[in-house]
């Protein structure tokens, strides 16, 4: 194997490490997202679409400091944590668009359950949140 292949056999592996460990701290994330959206809209009583949001920003949060801490750590030694975390809500605001956007069509239009609906919304958010994320927020080279 070339030097050059042995580079680009790295950064694919590197990549595969970071998306395995990306969607399974995103899997914790969905169960704290779709307990919070429950609950706000259950118990508290709140429109499904605010309890999303609220619920969002509260996955977007916990996701952060995992993914810092473990999925990005080989990556994260260059920047301050506060600076870090404004990018990946940055980042995490796309996909809270996407995915409200998503809710409240599968919800409004096609009178899906709204849990399920945020499932499938997390679901097509969580791509592009992972692709800026790694390279935006956590200054990874493409």
């Amino acid at each position: 194997m070339t030097l050059g292949e042995q580079n680009r056999f790295s950064r694919i592996s590197l990549f595969a490490r970071h998306a395995f460990k990306y969607y399974l701290v995103g899997t914790s994330g969905i169960i704290v997202n779709l307990g919070a959206l429950y609950a706000l809209t259950e118990y508290v009583g709140l429109w499904y679409l605010l309890s999303s949001s609220i619920a969002i920003y509260i996955s977007i949060t916990t996701n952060f400091f995992f993914n810092k801490m473990w999925t990005f750590r080989d990556s994260t030694k260059k920047q301050r944590a506060a600076l870090m975390y404004v990018k990946f809500i940055g980042v995490s605001l796309v996909g809270m668009g996407i995915q409200l956007g998503f809710n409240y069509l599968f919800v409004e239009k096609l009178s899906l359950y709204y849990i399920l609906a945020a499932l499938i919304s997390i679901g097509i958010a969580s791509s592009v949140n992972f692709v800026l994320n790694r390279h935006w927020t956590f200054g990874i080279k493409l």
